[in-house]
């Protein structure tokens, strides 16, 4: 095994073979968790242009631009589109941002080929696509992240194109795509702020050499283009995206630091996305295709982590036997990126708080590893090849494993808080349209009973300070739903509209409880009635 083996690989192929691992991979989690409500917040103005934060109206027509201060409706739009062709179903959901993870992938993979060369690539790509985070973000994407990492690095490789060929053309590419991203999100501001704040650093001379009247023009004019509805946001609400968000505190620190972690090393969603183990109500797995990912689980062990975290200590270690290559300052420019970029979701309030924060900044971290691992490979000969391939597959095995030990969970222990999967029997328990309005005590499931039902449900939010509440629990065509009292996501709420409702002369008359796929009650429905009525 030898580096000129390597040569008569053909270049596409680890990415070919990378990009198949991750999409199986994923194929293999969608079906199992519950669609979320953070996951489906694109989907409201679809339904209900109204429910969009903020739209433009011509006529009857309502365009949908934010749906929230900082994240717009770029999403919304795409699948606007996607449901016109396909119903709503876990499926059409998030196969697409799934193929969105592949562009990121092919993007990265391109990017780094030309900046420091096919092994290095090949090692960011096997690295990334086997990232159980990335991964799970992207395929469950609730932060969103698929579109930001996507055109994040569409506007990266253009700029390398850029500079590479000194064309314009990619230089607006590159400014429009990021545009783009901030108008999907405007969190991409971490991650571009990152990579400014380091070109300046680590290559002060170039920048300066490259900025120039009509350059700038360009990039600026690009930028505005592809941000125009955000823009446009917020000239109609004057800097409104900054004055929601834009507050600082050091408060967090600490938890962040260990979110931060526990990104790394793919332990961060266990117990929020999928069960523990320790959850009773365990569900015997059916079919070799649920077998298979329980019975490796059961042989490789506990796999709550990866090896990621040791191996960023070993390649920041090992960067500084770099410190003399051609690749010193590319290494800085990544590595100032990375800690630019999560010093402002640390010291950002009700930031950086979840993985899905975090994972805003990959795929720079695979690329550093990748560039170290693989110029090390290149000092030790003979032996530098072997080792880098026994040391990548080591991690790409580790990480997998971890991946299915979620997947292995999701089978056994089902999917928990939000992400329930008796969201599904619940929207086909009231296709019946048994009620004329369908009141959601809690929060977490009404995005997915409103997608699931293409906006034909009558829903509303019960809120016992509302005037209307009276009429609400006394009228018998009024159907409530809440979770049962351990599985509330906000504890107390099902007993503050019960007591609300007592004041008022009313209780609860359940109808029917909804389980999960492991046959553990999440919801119940019920109408209320009057004291003094017989039961």
């Amino acid at each position: 095994m030898n580096r000129a083996l390597f040569s008569k690989l053909p270049v596409w192929l680890v990415p070919t073979l990378a990009s198949l691992i991750f999409f199986v991979t994923g194929l293999a989690l969608i079906p199992w968790p519950g669609l979320q409500n953070d996951e489906l917040f694109f989907a409201g103005p679809i339904f209900s242009p109204d429910a969009a934060f903020y739209r433009l109206q011509i006529g009857a027509m309502k365009i949908p631009f934010m749906v929230m201060s900082y994240t717009g409706a770029l999403k919304t739009w795409i699948y606007a589109g996607l449901f016109q062709i396909l119903a709503p179903t876990e499926w059409s959901i998030r196969l697409p941002v799934l193929l969105m993870g592949i562009g990121t992938l092919w993007l990265t993979w391109a990017w780094v080929r030309r900046i420091a060369g096919v092994r290095a690539a090949s090692v960011t790509c096997i690295l990334l696509a086997t990232d159980t985070i990335f991964l799970m973000t992207n395929t469950f994407d609730w932060g969103p992240v698929a579109l930001q990492h996507v055109l994040l690095m569409g506007g990266l490789l253009s700029l390398q194109l850029w500079l590479n060929y000194k064309t314009n053309s990619w230089l607006s590419l590159a400014f429009f795509l990021w545009g783009l991203g901030m108008w999907d999100k405007a969190l991409l501001a971490w991650p571009l702020i990152g990579m400014a704040v380091s070109s300046f650093c680590v290559f002060p001379r170039e920048v300066l050499r490259r900025v120039r009247f009509v350059s700038v023009a360009v990039a600026v004019m690009s930028f505005l283009l592809g941000a125009a509805p955000l823009v446009w946001y917020n000239i109609a609400r004057p800097g409104e995206t900054a004055r929601q968000n834009a507050r600082f505190t050091t408060e967090a620190i600490a938890n962040k630091v260990i979110v931060l972690r526990q990104t790394i090393d793919a332990s961060g969603l266990f117990g929020y996305i999928v069960n523990e183990d320790s959850v009773p109500g365990k569900r015997e797995p059916r079919g070799m295709l649920e077998r298979l990912p329980v019975w490796i689980s059961h042989v490789a062990g506990d796999h709550r982590t990866n090896w990621m975290l040791p191996a960023w200590i070993i390649g920041f270690v090992f960067s500084f036997a770099l410190w003399m290559s051609p690749h010193r300052k590319l290494l800085l420019f990544l590595l100032i990126t990375v800690i630019v970029g999560w010093v402002q979701m640390a010291i950002t309030r009700n930031t950086g708080g979840a993985s899905h924060h975090v994972t805003l900044l990959w795929p720079f971290p695979a690329v550093f590893l990748g560039i170290v691992f693989s110029r090390m490979a290149e000092k030790i000969p003979r032996y530098g090849t072997p080792a880098l391939v026994i040391l990548v597959g080591f991690l790409a095995c580790e990480n997998l494993l971890t991946t299915n030990q979620y997947l292995a969970w999701f089978i056994t222990n089902g999917s928990g808080g939000g992400w329930t999967d008796a969201i599904f029997p619940l929207a086909e328990s009231i296709e019946d349209k048994s009620a004329s309005w369908f009141g959601l005590v809690d929060w977490g499931y009404q995005n997915g009973l409103t997608t699931l039902h293409e906006g034909d449900l009558p829903l509303f939010a019960v809120d016992e300070k509302w005037d209307g509440f009276r009429q609400q629990v006394s009228s018998p065509d009024f159907l409530f739903i809440q979770h049962t009292e351990d599985k509330q996501l906000f504890p107390g709420v099902n007993d503050r509209i019960r007591k609300a409702a007592a004041a008022l002369g009313y209780v609860e008359r359940l109808e029917r409880t909804v389980a999960d796929r492991n046959g553990r009650p999440v919801f119940e429905l019920f109408r209320f009635r009057k004291q003094t009525d017989p039961q």
